[in-house]
């Protein structure tokens, strides 16, 4: 049946990682159970990096409508390094409206749900104590003060002593979590007094994965030499379980957030369930020698190769991205790439209503926040593939796609995309049914997906300025050749454009009609009653030549202003006299007007003269001279007139 949903929301970072994805696993597949959509918002990137993206990441925090969500689930653990990261909890008592759960995270002020046992390395120290009788055993935890590596550290510490084993100061390690400090702590353990330890316990495996490389670099066999385990076995690290080490159940945890949240929400009483780590032997203790004699290659070379796949070999998205000339075929060339992603329901790209900017280097772009309303420009559901640039939606929204009616409940896992720290918009990648991974190379995938935006945007803003450029040089030549109190054309511009019209016509076996014009009396205006009415005469001998035109401004039909009171108009026509006495008409008309209708203290007339030539025959000096002869003509017959009185 269609209906519509409560809604958890997810707040998480490296969505990707196996951690995060078995806590997703319990999370949906409770969320499902009771019928619940699940909203997920993860950033790619821990700290480390330039602190501007590391921000632009965050960002997708300030998209968040708290008020809107059922219920949240906070994992501050991998956030909480990050400036916005420790300003959750403040956002989240101020912001949200239904019950907050954090997630093996102790926190001040909200529920937690931790896992159970706090995350011990017992299980690991139990199986070297009692399986192999190591007794000397040293500890690599992860940083310090972070509560996971101080609980695990003090499970070490616990079993130590009810065994009764020393507990010595150069047996205790701080590391990272990471793959960086296993030749530093190795280093430190062969200069100790004691010498090497039987064993040494790691709090991560990717620390133990460290050692073991550190190890190799020296010479030192595991597990002949140093036995080495783990914690938090997963697929994730670069040699997956090789190391004897404790596989969390990480899904357990997720689905009893769940059920916190469920309980709160509808006021039930749904029981915690178990949660069962267990124990895996790996080749790094003695139980099961021989990893090494069967696998091919080397630590070094399987570490270069970590995610190489058929992605990294067979992905030409960025290249096809950034080929692309238009925002929309861009998109359809992305719609393509998202076969990369698997099986997935959905997909939708929203930007900001600013995310294109300008082409100026110093131009001021959103960093933090989004705009108020979002552009939804591409949207596929089911197969159904969409995109419409002009589709906008309210941030308050999210995601139209979040508040639709569905048969059944889906996950939507909401990242951002920027370009270092110019915020641009978000994505969402849409899931139902059976849990799918998402695969390791999504922040690779989204990468591209966000150069191919920016390398756009820059594509947009360029071909704007260059139609801007374009136009602006337009205008400029334009006003190279145009007479600006008039409107017509300058000597300049009768230079260059009569020879296109000569040659117009003699393509096209037309006649030149060339009309000759100059204002009467334009001295003695400007004398008797300033400038500006001498403007004004211009201005309307001027008019009379464009409807002498026809108001035509085209290769076939021109007009100029020669100088100061001479003007011509050039006509690329075979006009029957009949034809060019009407213009003549038409023109006088208008003259004739203006002088009744202005209220002038002066009259403004024009003498002219018309010639009509064949293009083969003439050049412009010709045409010029030819329609001067007939203009003075006609002058010389003004000025008799005027002394006749007429």
């Amino acid at each position: 049946m269609v209906k519509k949903r409560k809604k958890i929301g997810v707040i998480t970072s490296d969505i990707y990682e196996t951690y995060q994805q078995n806590i997703m696993k319990g999370i949906q597949r409770e969320a499902y159970a009771h019928d619940y959509d699940v909203v997920v918002f993860s950033t790619f990137l821990k700290a480390g990096m330039w602190f501007g993206y590391l921000n632009a990441e965050q960002n997708i925090y300030n998209m968040i409508q708290y008020e809107k969500l059922d219920g949240i689930i906070l994992m501050p653990d991998h956030i909480k390094e990050f400036d916005k990261g420790r300003m959750l909890p403040e956002i989240l008592k101020k912001r949200s409206k239904g019950p907050v759960v954090v997630l093996d995270y102790e926190l001040e002020g909200f529920l937690s749900v931790m896992s159970e046992g706090g995350g011990q390395l017992r299980p690991v120290l139990d199986h070297l104590y009692h399986e192999h009788g190591i007794t000397d055993i040293a500890c690599m935890t992860g940083e310090k003060g972070h509560p996971h590596a101080e609980l695990r550290l003090q499970s070490y510490m616990d079993f130590m002593r009810e065994h009764d084993l020393p507990i010595r100061e150069n047996r205790i390690f701080y590391g990272d979590f990471w793959y960086h400090m296993g030749e530093e702590v190795l280093e430190s353990l062969l200069h100790c007094p004691e010498g090497l330890p039987q064993a040494i316990c790691c709090a991560s495996d990717t620390m133990g994965v460290s050692i073991y490389a550190a190890c190799r670099k020296k010479g030192i066999r595991v597990p002949e030499d140093l036995v080495i385990t783990g914690y938090d076995a997963d697929d994730g690290c670069v040699l997956p379980y090789f190391l004897t080490s404790v596989i969390k159940d990480s899904e357990t945890l997720g689905a009893n957030a769940v059920r916190r949240l469920v309980n709160l929400l509808e006021g039930t009483d749904i029981p915690m369930a178990e949660q069962r780590e267990r124990l895996l032997i790996g080749s790094t203790c003695p139980c099961n020698k021989g990893w090494e004699e069967n696998r091919v290659g080397d630590l070094d070379e399987e570490i270069s190769k970590e995610g190489f796949s058929f992605y990294h070999e067979c992905n030409f998205m960025m290249e096809d991205g950034i080929a692309m000339r238009s925002l929309e075929e861009c998109l359809w060339k992305i719609d393509w790439y998202l076969c990369l992603l698997g099986g997935i329901s959905g997909y939708s790209i929203c930007l900001c209503d600013d995310w294109l900017g300008s082409a100026r280097e110093d131009e001021k772009y959103r960093k933090e926040g989004y705009s108020d309303r979002m552009k939804l420009i591409f949207h596929k559901y089911h197969g159904e593939k969409a995109v419409e640039l002009d589709q906008d939606f309210p941030l308050e929204e999210m995601l139209p796609a979040i508040w639709e009616e569905r048969e059944q409940p889906c996950t939507f896992y909401i990242t951002p995309l920027h370009f270092m720290d110019r915020c641009m918009g978000y994505a969402a990648m849409i899931t139902e049914g059976e849990y799918q991974e998402i695969p390791a190379y999504y922040w690779d995938w989204l990468r591209n997906l966000c150069n191919i935006l920016e390398s756009m945007r820059r594509y947009l803003n360029l071909e704007k300025l260059n139609e801007s450029l374009t136009e602006a040089y337009r205008l400029m030549e334009k006003n190279a050749v145009t007479d600006e109190l008039t409107g017509l054309y300058n000597r300049k511009g009768f230079m260059i454009y009569t020879n296109q019209q000569m040659a117009l016509a003699a393509r096209e076996g037309k006649e030149l009609v060339v009309l000759m014009a100059d204002l009467n009396d334009l001295k003695r205006i400007n004398d008797q009653n300033g400038h500006m009415e001498g403007d004004f005469a211009i201005c309307t001998g001027a008019q009379a030549i464009k409807v002498f035109l026809n108001h035509e401004d085209t290769n076939y039909a021109k007009g100029f202003r020669m100088g100061g009171d001479e003007y011509a108009a050039v006509l690329v026509m075979n006009l029957t006299e009949e034809e060019v006495a009407l213009r003549v008409q038409a023109m006088e008309k208008y003259l004739e007007d203006v002088n009744q209708t202005a209220g002038k203290p002066f009259r403004v007339t024009i003498s002219y003269g018309i010639s009509r030539e064949d293009p083969m025959q003439v050049d412009q000096n010709h045409l010029l001279h030819r329609a001067d002869q007939l203009m003075y003509a006609s002058k010389r017959s003004y000025k008799e007139k005027r002394k006749k009185g007429v």
